[in-house]
């Protein structure tokens, strides 16, 4: 590969240095890194807020999206749930009063064969 010289000025040059140092690569390394970055997501780096406003976006979407779901599925499912909870336990109740009626009848028609 080809390589190019570009010229940048002494306080550039020096933060690039740091960098490299930071995160163990070459500057070229570097350099491709920064190129691909800014290409890739479109951000302009000669605006810092840019990417806060990028940031802030994101944020609204995800939060936004989570209270969507909140409110389309998830809310409907713990009613549903609330509700099939309540007619089971309501259902249970049924049962055991049931169960116990059936258990003084049948203990009464037993008696009263006893006695006869």
């Amino acid at each position: 590969m080809k390589y190019k010289t570009i010229r940048i000025y002494d306080h550039t040059f020096n933060g690039l240095e740091k960098l490299c140092e930071k995160y163990a690569i070459t500057k070229t390394e570097l350099t491709e890194s920064m190129c691909t970055y800014f290409l890739k997501t479109g951000i302009d780096p000669n605006d810092p807020t840019d990417m806060t406003s990028h940031v802030k976006k994101l944020s609204n979407k995800l939060i936004s999206f989570i209270r969507t779901q909140e409110s389309e599925k998830l809310n409907p499912l713990i009613k549903k749930q609330d509700l099939l909870i309540d007619r089971f336990m309501n259902h249970l109740d049924e049962e055991v009063i049931t169960r116990k009626y059936m258990e003084k009848l049948a203990q009464a028609i037993i008696d009263k064969l006893r006695k006869n």
